[in-house]
C-alpha cells in the first residue's frame, strides 16, 4: 500500500499543481517518475535532452542559430560543462558538483534566477525558460531534479 501511495504521488507530482509556474511536461507522466532514477549523463541525454532539447532544430548541433548548443548524445558535456552561457556570459552553464552556479538549471527553471550564486536575472523574454516548444511549460520537476543530480554529482562524462 506504502509503495502504491508513493508511486500516485510522484505521478501527481508531474501534472499541473495550479501554481503560477507551469509544471507540466507535455503528458509524460511515466517518464517523469522514471526521471527520479536518473543521476549520469546518459540518462540525461538519451531520455531528458533528447526527447525535449534537440527536436525541431533547437541543440542538436547548432544547425540553427536559435540553438547554438548540442544536447545530442556524446556532444553535451563538451558544450556544457564549464562553458559560459551566451545567454548570461558570466555564468557558466554547469559548474560540476555546484547546482546553484550552473546556469543551465536557471534557464530550466530549476532554480530561480534570485536563488542563484550569485543571484541573477531571468532569461530575456525573447528566450524565456526552456525547452521553449512547449508553450510555457517547463519540464516536470523529476526531470529537472535529474539534471540537477547530475551536476551536484560531479557532472560527470558517464
Amino acid at each position: 500500500m506504502f509503495r502504491l501511495a508513493m508511486l500516485a504521488s510522484l505521478v501527481a507530482g508531474c501534472g499541473d499543481d495550479g501554481s503560477s509556474t507551469p509544471d507540466v511536461d507535455a503528458g509524460v507522466s511515466a517518464a517523469c517518475v522514471e526521471a527520479t532514477t536518473y543521476s549520469n549523463l546518459a540518462k540525461v541525454e538519451e531520455k531528458i535532452f533528447k526527447q525535449s532539447c534537440i527536436f525541431s532544430g533547437c541543440h542538436n548541433g547548432g544547425a540553427t542559430d536559435a540553438g547554438r548548443l548540442d544536447l545530442r548524445m556524446g556532444a553535451s558535456h563538451v558544450e556544457l560543462v564549464n562553458i559560459p552561457s551566451e545567454v548570461d556570459p558570466g555564468r557558466m552553464l554547469v559548474v560540476p558538483g555546484d547546482a546553484a552556479k550552473s546556469y543551465l538549471l536557471v534557464m530550466l527553471g530549476e532554480i530561480r534566477p534570485q536563488d542563484a550564486d550569485p543571484p541573477t536575472v531571468a532569461p530575456p523574454s525573447e528566450i524565456g525558460l526552456m525547452p521553449q516548444a512547449t508553450g510555457g511549460a517547463l519540464l516536470c520537476p523529476e526531470k529537472r531534479d535529474a539534471v540537477e543530480r547530475w551536476i551536484v554529482a560531479g557532472a560527470l562524462n558517464d
